[in-house]
């Protein structure tokens, strides 16, 4: 018997340690950078960290903090979300220079323990080379239109005309400047997405402690599907307290008939 409870116990204390250090093997903050072969490269970065749940929230403000200083590597904050209920874990997703993406995953290396790192790489060499092509032509063709302006003289119905396409054309030159620039802007600078979550770091007694909290939702959840099952099952058992009895007298009648 004393050898059983030992034996228990000393399950038990691995399964601690065990939890407390996490399923995890720490990885090395390392980004990925092909640049120096292709100038039109588009990245975007995503890290998964775990820590304790106690710290999540101190670390997510930290890195929203490190994010808004960063105005060297102007850093953009693009998307921020923090949960607190039964599992907590917190998203970020920003967008920086190079460099900025490198110090804030060496932050999370720093403060948590990395689980999970990657890059996803787009050439955008062809969309690049669309679009420069495309505020080629629109400018040239604003450089013919305002050409025929000054030309028109006082011709007054050809003058409205090329004062109508030079407007449209204006406002499309506007919108593939734009489309450039923010083609320029997925080049230069790097998409990083964060997830940060307690997952491997609990501790023991976490699951017991939820578990226990839970108690009464799982109670009343379990009633209420007992409660459904019985009345799924009720009017079989009408009918077979009903049918019963007329299927044994028949079954008798039956064995009872004289065979010929």
């Amino acid at each position: 018997m004393r050898k059983i409870v030992l034996a228990v116990a000393v399950t038990l204390l691995l399964s601690a340690c065990s939890s407390k250090s996490g399923p995890y093997q720490a990885v090395e903050t390392r980004v990925i950078d092909e640049r120096k072969d292709n100038a039109f490269l588009a990245y975007e970065h995503s890290i998964e960290v775990a820590t304790s749940e106690a710290q999540i929230s101190p670390l997510y403000q930290k890195v929203i903090a490190a994010c808004k200083a960063d105005t060297e590597n102007g850093c953009l904050l693009l998307d921020s979300s923090i949960a607190s209920g039964r599992y907590v874990h917190a998203r970020l997703s920003m967008r920086a220079r190079p460099a900025g993406v490198k110090k804030m995953m060496a932050l999370l290396g720093k403060e948590g323990e990395v689980t999970s790192q990657g890059t996803k790489v787009e050439d955008l060499g062809r969309p690049v080379l669309d679009s420069r092509k495309r505020l080629e032509m629109l400018r040239q063709y604003q450089a013919q239109l305002q050409e025929l302006e000054q030309r028109s003289g006082k011709d007054v119905d050809a003058l409205i005309k090329v004062t109508k396409e030079l407007a449209t054309v204006q406002a499309e030159l506007e919108q593939a400047t734009a489309a450039d620039a923010l083609l320029m802007q997925r080049i230069d600078t790097d998409l990083l997405n964060v997830a940060i979550s307690a997952e491997g770091k609990q501790s023991f007694w976490t699951p017991v402690r939820r578990a226990l909290g839970n108690f009464t939702d799982n109670l009343s959840e379990g009633m209420a599907n007992a409660i459904t099952a019985l009345a799924y099952m009720l009017p079989w058992l009408i009918a077979f307290v009903l049918l019963f009895p007329l299927g044994r007298k028949g079954w008798r009648r039956l064995r009872g008939s004289p065979r010929k």
